[in-house]
């Protein structure tokens, strides 16, 4: 007894040393990371609200409700933690019910007479399988890690559809603004091609410039049919967004106001946050991997010692239905089992090997995401600024040629102007107009993706805490 022991002491110790550790390397963040306290409190849960403006406050919340994409995501994450689930229940004993009813009818040729007997028992069985290993355990930690890493991942997806459905917002604003900008422009260029006819017929005017007129006025229809096309298919773009119905996405009703925000106005976080690991959730999926494939190593390694289980069963058994529950028919057993592996022919061994490699592919890919984000970070920290700042120079732009094409309106009707320059400077100040709009989208744009990349309203360790708290 003292050997078997000594020797299930043994491998008791030698079971503890199964557990893998993930290796998850330490990060060096950039020097001076961290952002100022009155910025932190931009990264929330709901930080699109951060815009002030109720209308994308709804439209936010409506594209969340109805996305197919994350209604997928979440449902991957409800399987995960049934698996997990599972997982758990393996861990504890089984206890099954059991009964059985037969009659048998025999005939022996010695006493030349027929033998009938009835039998019936009832009772219950149990199983438990003792972990001494760590196998059932290890399992259970790898399937709440790949529940995590669904978790992460569908967190992932919604932040990306919230970026999506605030970029499809505000280019939904942007493109009714150019449509209107261009409509305007043209009814402005037709009232005043009216207005050089009668000059025309009146001789106050050459016919080129007449005909340069008429050019000019088709020119600004065509860019408005273009922009109404350009804004009806983004309805529709948007509508498949939300999760419209076809009829809805047909009607594609969506009239809102144009955007007016200045260059001052968009609150957005200004240097990487110093828990920025913690924030991506692309990351903590990626770690959670991690974690999860050591674990799977632990478990391959544990099919190398011997599972035992402990069973046993309980009821009656008796020959008449009437008096089975009585307590002279009761009966009980109780045993244990040991299965250890002799021969496999390297089966076990290529297990392990197998779960290594993954363990490694997903160790470079955790490394591969913490690179990628860092570098998205620094692109979209650069891009805002860089908008901001083309935003603000095409604003000056666009008021110092209002200005221009205002004098040079008043010099060609005093006649100190030619009719050419009073046509570029039209031109140009409409061109301008355009571009300032495209470009206020292109900072709004910058700013929506600076915040996913800076990982939006996620959180690491209050995901996890919210996990706990419900039982994950």
């Amino acid at each position: 007894m003292r050997h078997i022991a000594l020797a299930l002491s043994l491998l008791l110790v030698s079971g503890c040393s199964l557990s893998q550790k993930p290796g998850i390397p330490d990060t060096a963040l950039p020097e001076h990371s961290g952002i100022q306290e009155n910025e932190k409190l931009l990264l929330n849960d709901k930080w699109w609200e951060n815009f002030h403006d109720k209308e994308l406050d709804l439209f936010v919340k409506e594209a969340l409700g109805n996305n197919s994409d994350l209604k997928i995501a979440a449902l991957r994450t409800l399987r995960f933690r049934e698996f997990l689930n599972i997982k758990k229940s393996e861990q504890l004993p089984t206890i099954d019910a059991y009964g059985s009813a037969s009659k048998t009818q025999s005939y022996m040729v010695s006493f030349d007479r027929g033998f009938r007997y009835e039998q019936f028992d009832v009772g219950a069985m149990a199983s438990y399988e003792l972990d001494l290993w760590g196998r059932l355990k290890n399992t259970k930690m790898a399937a709440f890690e790949e529940m995590m890493r669904e978790s992460y991942l569908k967190e992932s997806i919604k932040q990306r559809i919230i970026a999506d459905s605030i970029i499809s917002y505000f280019g939904l604003k942007t493109n009714s603004s150019i449509y209107q900008i261009s409509r305007e422009q043209y009814l402005n260029e037709k009232a005043f091609y009216t207005y050089m006819k009668d000059q025309y017929k009146a001789g106050m005017i050459r016919e080129s410039d007449l005909l340069q007129e008429e050019s000019l006025v088709e020119m600004f229809y065509d860019q408005m049919i273009k922009q109404e096309d350009l804004l009806s298919s983004y309805k529709t773009a948007v509508g498949i967004l939300l999760g419209k119905e076809p009829k809805e996405i047909y009607e594609s009703r969506y009239d809102i106001k144009s955007a007016r925000y200045s260059t001052n106005a968009l609150p957005v976080p200004s240097n990487l946050p110093s828990d920025i690991l913690q924030r991506r959730a692309d990351i903590q999926a990626a770690e959670a991997k991690v974690r999860a494939s050591a674990f799977q190593v632990s478990v391959a390694k544990s099919a190398f010692f011997p599972a035992i289980s402990l069973s046993g069963t309980a009821g009656y058994v008796s020959g008449d239905l009437n008096r089975l529950f009585t307590p002279n028919n009761g009966t009980y057993s109780a045993g244990g089992n040991l299965l250890a592996p002799i021969l496999d022919f390297g089966k076990i061994q290529a297990d392990i090997e197998v779960t290594k490699i993954d363990q490694q592919i997903a160790l470079l890919e955790y490394q591969d995401t913490v690179r990628k984000a860092f570098g998205e970070v620094r692109d979209a920290l650069h891009t805002y600024a860089a908008n901001k700042k083309r935003l603000h120079s095409q604003e000056k732009r666009h008021r110092a040629i209002l200005k221009k094409k205002q004098s040079i309106e008043q010099q060609y009707r005093q006649g100190f102007a030619n009719h050419l320059e009073f046509l570029e400077v039209r031109k140009e100040e409409f061109e301008v107009a355009l571009s300032k709009e495209s470009i206020k989208f292109e900072t709004l744009k910058s700013a929506v993706e600076l915040y996913v990349k800076l990982g939006g309203g996620f959180m690491a360790e209050t995901k996890k805490k919210n996990s706990a708290d419900s039982g994950e």
